[in-house]
């Protein structure tokens, strides 16, 4: 077993037992609701639907005619419609939907996991549990990311001394799906 083995099962049993006592109401409201975390989720899935979003045909038609009425407002106005501030104006409009629909989730989310109850104080505490491995091991991807983007001899040297990992570790460095996203 690597140090980096024990690095992360240490680090893993100490988030899945924080996530048993925290429940999974605390933890996401927590994660979800602070202004920085809170801010890199909205900003995270509107990267992720705002090609989706732009090529319905009503968004598209929308942004057609606020660029129209936008040329039309002279020079400035003309500038600002090649320049695709409607794309900028589309954004911006999606983290707001998105920050107001995250909000709204997370709190039925925590007003329903955290009834009165000895069922759902069970379920409460293992999805706890679950949320925070996730969270755990989205910490692990990212300090992976991290290396990958220093790269050189730094990410080769960190690459090797991960090889023979119980958990694999070297082929999660190796093919870490944050790649996909932040390439």
């Amino acid at each position: 077993m690597l140090t980096a083995d024990i690095i992360v099962l240490a680090g893993c049993a100490l988030f899945v037992i924080l996530g048993i006592i925290v429940g999974f109401g605390k933890g996401l409201k927590f994660f979800t609701s602070g202004i920085i975390f809170g801010t890199i989720i909205s900003i995270f899935v509107c990267y992720l639907i705002y090609g989706f979003v732009l090529n319905w045909q009503f968004v598209r038609d929308l942004l057609d005619r606020f660029n129209e009425w936008m040329a039309g407002q002279g020079d400035v106005g003309t500038f600002f419609a090649d320049i695709h501030t409607d794309r900028i104006v589309l954004a911006v409009v999606l983290f707001i939907i998105v920050t107001i629909v995250r909000v709204i989730v997370v709190n039925i989310i925590k007003s329903v996991v955290e009834i009165d109850n000895v069922f759902f104080k069970i379920i409460n505490k293992v999805l706890g549990a679950a949320f925070f491995f996730a969270v755990a091991l989205a910490i692990l991807l990212i300090v992976f990311q991290i290396v990958a983007w220093v790269g050189g001899e730094t990410a080769a040297n960190f690459a090797e001394s991960l090889s023979g990992s119980i958990f694999r570790l070297d082929d999660l460095f190796a093919n870490n799906p944050l790649r996909a996203v932040f390439s």
